[in-house]
């Protein structure tokens, strides 16, 4: 791994972000002509909503120019964000910002292929070769050649999709491997992954476009767009409005049932039950998206958004890992930040956590033919590879599935 990280304080040429970020605020039906040629193909496959939820979120959030530790602005505490309803009733805290010795040394993503590999229930290299029926899946590959599903047992199987779906489309892997779930031009769809119809679900009043995601207990989905947002239960029929994640709030779904998404406010809120429970200005923690929630811990693709010269490693696209109640940072993994690429162009993507202590993600490298499920100890730092798979590919896993 030496080969791949820096001195975390090293030299540093920062380009013009706020140029950038700015001239990507476009209207929804841009969203992909915002992003380079390289990307549009993922786009179509990955979902156009979700790859412009992360760039809406970075540019909503670009107004926030408060710098981590060392820089004189954070001796300005940030103005208290504007609120309304039952949100008002809880007071916001506000987040820390990131202490230089949280910061561990830069990490390169174009060195993944030379990490230390470690088997976590799913094949390192994918699409996998051996064809054969599969009744529970740990992963799923979703391309312009077509659907696969790839077993518990190392067997692959291509999946028929419901017509009409269109290139812009998402299909994802519920958690634990048994349910897959589609949308599209067509409507919303599941069904079971050992065989059955796709069953189609109408949900009034959002798009047919809209990202998609599974409850952790694979027993919903989560539909949101520019509108609103969705919650539908697959058992009940119950369709649950979520309109405080309209306009393609950056969100993640607790194990333990809470809801945790970002405002255009730079707020991180946490819900439960339909009440809001913590409020948390983030502007010191500068562009949050793609948050993944753990039990004690909350993961973040945080965006740079300072655009002055500067040798810190903190001024840099990366990981941010921070403590659920009261926002401390755990830890911070940056990665080079040429072009806001890896956050802003939504190729560094929180997914899961294996433990209390490992956060699994995955990363495009910049300008590789193949994508990453990678694993990072946030507290040692460590960083493991898991999978890859070709660019032409959007993967989702079975992450009940996953582990040693």
């Amino acid at each position: 791994m030496t080969d791949s990280r820096t001195d975390p304080w090293g030299d540093l040429n920062l380009h013009e972000a706020l140029d950038r970020a700015t001239d990507a605020i476009e209207p929804p039906g841009l969203a992909a002509a915002a992003l380079t040629e390289a990307h549009r193909r993922r786009v179509r496959t990955r979902g156009a909503a979700s790859a412009l939820g992360a760039v809406a979120a970075v540019a909503a959030l670009i107004v926030s120019l408060q710098a981590v530790s060392g820089d004189p602005r954070t001796q300005e505490r940030p103005a208290e964000p504007a609120s309304s309803g039952a949100a008002d009733a809880v007071q916001a805290q506000v987040a820390p910002a990131i202490p230089r010795d949280r910061v561990q040394p830069i990490w390169d993503p174009r060195g993944a292929e030379g990490l230390p590999v470690v088997e976590l229930g799913v094949p390192r290299v994918l699409p996998v070769t051996a064809a054969g029926p599969v009744t529970r899946a740990v992963a799923l590959l979703d391309g312009e050649e077509g659907t696969l599903l790839v077993g518990t047992d190392g067997l692959q199987t291509s999946l028929d999709l419901p017509d009409g779906l269109g290139e812009q489309r998402t299909v994802v892997l519920s958690p634990d491997g048994q349910r897959v779930a589609a949308v599209g031009a067509s409507g919303l769809f599941w069904r079971a992954v050992d065989g059955g119809s796709w069953q189609r679900i109408e949900v009034p009043g959002v798009s047919l476009e809209a990202s998609l995601s599974w409850a952790p207990d694979s027993e919903s989905l989560v539909l949101v767009d520019h509108r609103t947002g969705v919650r539908v239960g697959l058992g009940t029929g119950e369709q649950e409005p979520l309109p405080f994640l309209r306009g393609h709030a950056a969100y993640a779904l607790a194990p333990d049932g809470a809801v945790v998404h970002g405002t255009d406010t730079r707020e991180i809120v946490e819900r439960r039950d339909g009440e809001v429970v913590r409020r948390t200005a983030s502007g010191p923690l500068e562009g949050l998206v793609r948050p993944a929630v753990g039990g004690s811990a909350i993961a973040f693709a945080r965006a740079n958004l300072v655009v002055e010269e500067s040798t810190r490693a903190s001024d840099r696209d990366g990981l941010v890992v921070v403590d659920r109640d009261d926002f401390d940072t755990r830890a911070y993994l940056p990665v080079p930040d040429d072009h806001d690429y890896y956050v802003h162009a939504d190729e560094l993507r929180p997914v899961t956590w294996l433990d209390d202590e490992t956060l699994l993600f995955t990363v495009l490298p910049q300008g590789a033919p193949k994508e990453y499920l990678v694993a990072w100890d946030v507290e040692t730092g460590t960083l493991s590879r898991i999978a890859c798979w070709p660019l032409g590919y959007a993967a989702s896993f079975a992450t009940d599935l996953l582990g040693p």
